[in-house]
């Protein structure tokens, strides 16, 4: 029975060209597939034989002699140079933060300033002294403001909060001092 196209009869002939035509896509999507796999068949072959002849017993891509007399030495001597910069760094730091873990004790006459750096710590051990500066100092041991002009606690830790604060001595004095400071 002839096919239809369009709502016409088409005669046998062109019936063999679209079996043809049939044929012909699916003769193009077997040669376009056995193409690919012959192409990853080549790709995994060549890969292989290069895995198979590169860097073995007999001819490496590295030799042992250049690893053990070149690269070796040249490796652990810039190790061992940076390890001992950043150990010479480190040493510098600890003596610079050991120099202020002890108190130093300073001793003021009368009318003597003492200014501190922020941070520093002073504790009246002997005499009498008056609060200096803009903002006062910190009692951590009662937890009040020393302000400039009022009387120093003795045995009472005190905090300098703003760089230029301190004690100003009525009498002769001894302080514990842990910090920077200036005297005056």
């Amino acid at each position: 029975m002839p096919c239809t196209s369009a709502g016409r009869l088409l005669p046998t002939r062109d019936l063999r060209f679209l079996k043809k035509g049939i044929h012909t896509m699916k003769n193009k999507r077997l040669i376009t597939v056995l193409a690919a796999v012959l192409i990853l068949a080549a790709g995994i072959g060549v890969g292989a034989y290069g895995a198979s002849t590169y860097g073995t017993q007999s001819d490496p891509l590295v030799a042992k002699s250049y690893l053990d007399s070149t690269l070796t030495p040249r490796l652990q001597t810039q190790f061992n140079a940076k390890v001992d910069d950043q150990v010479s760094i480190m040493e510098s730091q600890i003596a610079a933060s050991s120099s202020g873990l002890n108190f130093a004790v300073v001793n003021l006459s009368s009318g003597q300033i003492l200014k501190g750096s922020v941070g520093c710590e002073i504790i009246l051990r002997s005499g009498s002294a008056l609060g200096y500066g803009n903002t006062g100092l910190s009692d951590v041991t009662d937890g009040n403001l020393v302000s400039s002009g009022s009387a120093f606690s003795q045995n009472h830790l005190c905090v300098v909060s703003t760089s230029g604060d301190g004690v100003k001595a009525s009498t002769s004095v001894v302080l514990l001092v842990r910090g920077g400071y200036a005297i005056t």
